[in-house]
């Protein structure tokens, strides 16, 4: 009995809805995993785009040994297969670059994404603990 009472009395001296706020506490406390979900997988998908990005990079810059090492035989070849090789790794060491530039700029746009959706949470949060605090227990509100 004291139970259900204690409710409607905080109720009136504060001047407030507690289930109106029970409500919005639950659906922030059910909202944030979700969002530390998306930013873990943010995470792992940037780690799972480097970690391509450089195997490509080693698998480029072996076939470019590889290559320059079958044409050795002459002076000519030699030219040529370092040439290609120097080529090869140049064109391995930009896209490698450029991926990782990519996975960076995903991945800080989606941690900016979460940042501005935690900060909307603490408002909302601040908010309502302002409200609570505001109201002096003394007042009556109808």
């Amino acid at each position: 009995m004291g139970e259900e009472h204690r409710p409607q009395f905080l109720h009136r001296a504060w001047g407030f809805d507690l289930d109106r706020f029970f409500a919005q506490v639950n659906r922030i406390r059910s909202a944030l995993p979700e969002e530390i979900k998306a930013a873990n997988r943010v995470s792992q998908e940037r780690q799972q785009i480097l970690a391509s990005a450089e195997a490509e990079r080693e698998r480029l810059l072996a076939e470019a040994r590889e290559q320059a090492a079958l044409l050795v035989s002459n002076d000519e070849v030699v030219r040529r297969a370092t040439g290609q090789a120097e080529e090869i790794i140049q064109r391995a060491s930009t896209e490698a670059a450029e991926t990782k530039r990519s996975a960076e700029e995903y991945a800080t746009q989606a941690l900016a994404n979460l940042e501005e959706y935690v900060t909307r949470v603490l408002s909302a949060v601040r908010a309502a603990r302002e409200r609570l605090g505001a109201t002096p227990a003394g007042t009556d509100e109808d």
